[in-house]
């Protein structure tokens, strides 16, 4: 279990609901990306990310392994909060089963959301697969950097992105990311 789902599942959870219900329909490839998406922009901005969820480099872009197993019978980490529907088509699409609880976050991680949802919630996953590959992208700079090939065979790697890359030398944004960090690995360490 990576650190954002061990000190952030009710957060992971509340916005799952969110994206389930403004982004009608959620597919789990959908979710997958716009979880990412959403993380990406907040360090982009503030130098921490929403969730702490860890996204590994695999063929289809960024994925967080405890999202992408939770779609399997008996793994779903989210189960107080969504579900994840088999569709004959074997798409699965994400459905809320609780309320919405804006409590876990601050304004303007709500922002950040609401920005990503408004530019990326009506595209399809194909889409955002496309987004998140883009040359240049953090994506893209990792697998580059080692040199991951992906086969029929091969879809997945352990490479883990870091997001400590993409706030570079902005000295801010910096020292927020790993004084967040640093409270994140303490936090964890007392659930």
């Amino acid at each position: 279990m990576c650190i954002g789902m061990k000190v952030n599942k009710n957060l992971i959870g509340n916005l799952a609901i969110l994206l389930a219900e403004r982004c009608k329909p959620l597919s789990h490839t959908k979710l997958l990306k716009l979880l990412y998406l959403i993380d990406e922009e907040a360090v982009n901005r503030t130098g921490s990310p929403v969730t702490w969820l860890s996204y590994n480099v695999w063929q289809y872009g960024p994925v967080s392994e405890d999202i992408y197993f939770s779609k399997m019978e008996g793994y779903n980490k989210l189960s107080e909060f969504v579900r994840f529907d088999t569709l004959p088509d074997n798409t699965v699409e994400i459905m809320p089963i609780a309320k919405f609880s804006n409590g876990e976050f601050c304004e303007i991680d709500l922002e950040i959301i609401d920005d990503i949802i408004g530019k990326y919630g009506n595209m399809t996953a194909k889409q955002l697969v496309e987004i998140t590959h883009a040359k240049g992208s953090l994506w893209e700079r990792t697998k580059t950097a080692h040199d991951i090939q992906f086969t029929d065979s091969n879809k997945t790697s352990d490479i883990t992105l870091d997001f400590a890359k993409l706030v570079g030398d902005d000295g801010f944004r910096k020292s927020v990311y790993y004084a967040t960090v640093e409270n994140i690995e303490l936090a964890s360490t007392l659930v």
